[in-house]
């Protein structure tokens, strides 16, 4: 048995050799640095590493994050969906400092993304074992590999059941044509049904470093089984390649489920481009790093991939080139991995076809105009709208390449087999492949060393929770969460990926003010500077704030905040924006429950304007000149809120110079505090799905004023323009003295609205009592709707809102 294992230990040794040689010196620096650039996702990576095993050590839940997102703590389910990609180097950090377990970890994944190739070209290549090792070497030090782990990417370095994937499948292939052959009884043969489950499991396996990787590789390999089976009509092979895609895909459904739910949810997701951006350049397959000392001197390099190397390289190396061309000539079996590249390749390069980094122009008629590839066909689709960096589908050309590379070297081994140096060329080949591959000579690291004052933290029991100041400076926010590894405490924000889900009206009042009351209120009792993101301006104010730092030096500040001397109060922030293109935001904090004043005027020539308050809608308009606008904004108590006008639809993020976009102009903004006031009825339901949220009316009121009723309305159906909302001032006998009767135009379900209703209350209304009254009806019809809640006057369709007394 051990001699059995001898042989591919000393693959797995070699390809580990040479995974220390790509990525030196980080060998050198297991325990002190973190392998990639300091503005990559290495820390991110080695805060969640150290989740795990500190989960594991006192009991806390793994997949919940109570010590992010404090108190109320965030979904982690993203740790759950990437299993792979934080083990072993959970289990490593048992007995290994963070750095060690991490960077380990990934030399370890390297080095059997390596074994995994050679396996598979062992059988491309019919047991030539000089040829498989340079596949496995092509594939494990493929330069998108490179390209990502110097971005920190840990997960996606993790590929090595890819080609055990596709070993599987063709075993499954041959095993079938070979018992057919023998006329074996096919469908309970112990062989086949060992492929067959082999394949399934390793499709499970192949994106467990990262789920979207069931998109970027998985797809395109499938995909091109599927085409081969049916140029061939070959239906029993396709069938049961649908079996195994489907049972991989149910089984797959536990992790991809959970984060789907997860990351629709996540605004980082839904909100941001990035499928232009983050696509490969039509030149990158031809394009080496400039990082390379080889090729430092040469200036188009920097213009294609100068500033989306991580996720735009797709080199495929001269002697790569050299190598499966000669692969695609002399067997044609290999020229199914040629259609591989082709399709994994252009669905690469996104949904533009980019030149020098940016999407290439032509002018049809006088009209500019981008070219459309097939992924923008794709891109929007549900859940692959999630895959918006289409740059990793180069992955599965790197494997594509890998195997023709290793064809090709097969073909040059059996024309020397007869010289007896015949080992030595693939050995110049190997390392002439290596450095024509290599990405970064030396390969990036950073420090990951954390000052002691932070250890410190730890041992104190005053501290309930950390602030991390800048918090929307997606570097700083990384930083924040590798310092969580040393001083243990909860994060005021943090995020398990790309972005925290805590309010921006929160965080962005904490960091502005500053404010020793707020700060208290929050729980913040350090506040941590990163002050490489911070301008001198903000440190200086963090010190009239705060007082002297606890600890300070060339990156951190570490503040304890005063004791407070007041208690909170209404903040607010008002956007300082006077230009709307997309939206614009403004923040507040209220310490009772109660409607904020929010007053300003629109100009523009026909937009459409919405107030959304968090991520719901309130109100609408068309602004077409000149608007004055005042909406009462309902606010709960000790939240914080971010109130948003937002242009509909939106300037597009990306446009022609030549044309403008109809922007709109802000001017005069207000926010006000108003206090809730108690009425006899806080909300009420009516029968067709409208709800009132909550009301305010004045208590007195004088007459020839105008009454300021104040209404936040809940419409869980969907309301038409005849849908009349009426608001009625009513006498003692009954009679309605003033009233307004309006609809609120056609509403979606689910759709929220608040309003002030002025009601203008006539010169000659005598003093007395009068009750003020809501309910809604149907036009022409006058159907009032029913009223669901008790009330005295609910059986006539009224809702009573407040007692008014006219002195």
């Amino acid at each position: 048995m051990i001699k059995r294992l001898l042989p591919g230990l000393a693959v797995f040794a070699f390809y580990l050799l040479v995974a220390g040689v790509v990525t030196w010196p980080l060998a050198s620096q297991l325990s002190t640095h973190l392998v990639g650039w300091p503005y990559g996702d290495s820390h991110e990576m080695a805060r969640h590493i150290w989740w795990y095993n500190h989960a594991l050590r006192t009991g806390q839940p793994i997949f919940w994050q109570p010590a992010l997102g404090y108190p109320d703590g965030m979904e982690g389910v993203l740790l759950w969906a990437h299993p792979q990609q934080f083990f072993p180097a959970w289990l490593l950090a048992f007995v290994l400092p963070i750095p060690a377990a991490a960077n380990l970890s990934i030399l370890l994944y390297m080095a059997l993304n390596g074994w995994g190739m050679y396996v598979l070209a062992q059988h491309l290549l019919d047991g030539r074992r000089g040829p498989a090792l340079l596949a496995g070497l092509a594939y494990m030090a493929a330069p998108t590999f490179q390209g990502h782990l110097g971005g920190g990417h840990a997960g996606l370095m993790v590929a090595w059941t890819v080609p055990l994937y596709v070993w599987a499948l063709l075993r499954l292939e041959q095993t079938w044509v070979e018992m057919r052959r023998a006329q074996h009884a096919v469908p309970l043969h112990i062989l086949r049904l060992r492929w067959f489950w082999l394949a399934v499991l390793f499709f499970i396996l192949s994106p467990g470093g990262h789920i979207l990787q069931l998109i970027y590789v998985l797809l395109p390999i499938s995909g091109t089984f599927a085409l081969v089976y049916l140029w061939r009509r070959q239906w029993g092979h396709l069938l049961r390649l649908i079996a195994v895609n489907v049972l991989g895909s149910a089984a797959l459904l536990v992790f991809v489920l959970p984060i789907a739910q997860s990351t629709f949810e996540t605004s980082a997701y839904t909100e941001e481009g990035g499928f232009v951006r983050y696509s490969a350049d039509l030149l990158s397959i031809a394009t080496p790093s400039f990082f390379n000392p080889l090729y430092a001197g040469l200036d188009y390099p920097r213009r294609v991939i100068g500033t989306n190397l991580e996720e735009g390289i797709s080199y495929v190396g001269i002697l790569g080139a050299a190598l499966a061309l000669i692969g695609v000539i002399r067997f044609r079996r290999a020229r199914w991995w040629l259609l591989l590249a082709f399709i994994a390749w252009g669905l690469s390069l996104g949904p533009l076809l980019k030149v020098f980094d940016a999407p290439l122009q032509v002018q049809p008629d006088g009209y500019a105009s981008a070219v459309t590839l097939p992924w923008a066909a794709l891109q929007n689709l549900p859940l692959f709208n999630l895959a918006r960096t289409p740059g990793r589908f180069n992955f599965a050309l790197a494997l594509a390449v890998a195997a023709l590379a290793g064809y090709g070297a097969a073909w040059l081994w059996d024309r020397m087999r007869n010289v007896r140096m015949h080992p030595l060329l693939i050995g110049f080949l190997m390392v002439a492949l290596l450095v024509d591959y290599q990405v970064y000579w030396p390969f990036p690291t950073h420090d990951a060393t954390i000052p002691a004052a932070v250890y410190g933290l730890a041992e104190r029991d005053d501290i309930r929770a950390v602030l991390d100041l800048p918090w929307n400076n997606p570097v700083a926010a990384k930083d924040a969460l590798y310092l969580q590894t040393a001083h243990r405490k909860p994060l005021i924000a943090g995020h398990v990926t790309r972005s925290t889900p805590v309010s921006p009206a929160k965080l962005n009042l904490l960091e502005s003010t500053l404010d020793p009351v707020l700060l208290d209120a929050a729980d913040a009792d350090v506040v941590i500077l990163h002050t490489g993101y911070l301008a001198d301006e903000q440190v200086d104010h963090a010190r009239q704030q705060l007082g002297q730092p606890l600890y300070e030096d060339d990156a951190l500040v570490i503040f304890l905040p005063p004791d407070p001397s007041a208690t909170p109060s209404f903040t607010a922030q008002i956007s300082d924006q006077t230009r709307i293109e997309r939206s614009a935001d403004s923040y507040v904090y209220a310490l009772q429950a109660g409607w904020v004043d929010f007053s300003g005027t629109l100009t523009a020539d026909g937009r459409t304007v919405e107030l959304y308050r968090d991520q719901v809608m309130l109100h609408r308009w068309q602004v077409d000149g000149d608007t004055a606008f005042a909406v009462p904004v309902p606010v709960e108590a000790d939240r914080y809120h971010v109130i948003r006008l937002v242009v509909s639809p939106p300037c597009p993020a990306q446009r022609s110079p030549a044309l403008t976009c109809r922007a709109v102009q802000l001017d005069n903004l207000n926010l006000q505090m108003t206090p809730e006031s108690t009425n006899p009825d806080a909300g009420a339901t009516f029968e067709p799905g409208v709800r009132l949220l909550r009301s305010r009316v004045p208590s007195t009121a004088e007459s020839g004023d105008n009454l300021p009723v104040r209404l936040w309305w809940a419409l869980d159906s969907a309301r038409s323009d005849t849908d009349i909302r009426f608001v009625h001032v009513v006498d003692d006998a009954g009679e309605v003295v003033a009233q307004d009767d309006q609809t609120l135009g056609a509403q979606p379900a689910g759709a929220q609205w608040a309003e002030q209703v002025d009601i203008a209350l006539p010169d000659t209304l005598p003093p007395g009592r009068y009750r003020v009254y809501t309910g809604w009806y149907t036009y022409p019809a006058f159907n009032r709707f029913a009223v669901l809640t008790d009330g005295d006057s609910a059986a006539e369709g009224l809702v009573l809102l407040s007692e008014l007394t006219i002195p």
